[in-house]
């Protein structure tokens, strides 16, 4: 009986042991595994992250450059725009002091043809 025992007991002891180290290697390798994805993924993101940082930083340049010139564009607009009120405002003096003096030939000579004196005929 000894030995009928033996033979049983024996293969289940060598069944346990290998299952109980197979499962503590098979532990140990998916941790390894998981540290090596985790790893690979850091890295990844890491040049993910390094590209874009290049790309947005080139195109943040890009952007200060053309808000820069538009800027520019502006207040030189801006400066003709000024220029042309200022020649605008002396026409229109001038226009007023032709339109009196039109007025004022037209009180001194009464002649059958007056020149007329109406601001869109002047235009």
């Amino acid at each position: 009986m000894n030995e009928t025992l033996m033979f049983i007991t024996g293969p289940i002891i060598a069944a346990f042991a290998t299952w109980f180290f197979a499962k503590r290697k098979t532990a140990a390798e998916a941790a390894s595994l998981e540290l090596s994805n985790t790893a690979k993924i850091i890295t990844m993101w890491r040049e993910l992250s390094t590209g874009m940082e290049l790309r947005f930083k080139d195109e943040v340049a890009q952007l200060r450059k053309d808000n820069y010139d538009l800027e520019t564009k502006v207040k030189v607009v801006e400066a003709e725009n000024e220029a042309l009120l200022k020649k605008m405002r002396a026409m229109e003096e001038e226009n007023t002091k032709l339109i009196i003096q039109l007025t004022i030939f037209n009180q001194t000579n009464p002649q059958k043809d007056k020149v007329n004196l109406n601001k869109e005929d002047a235009l």
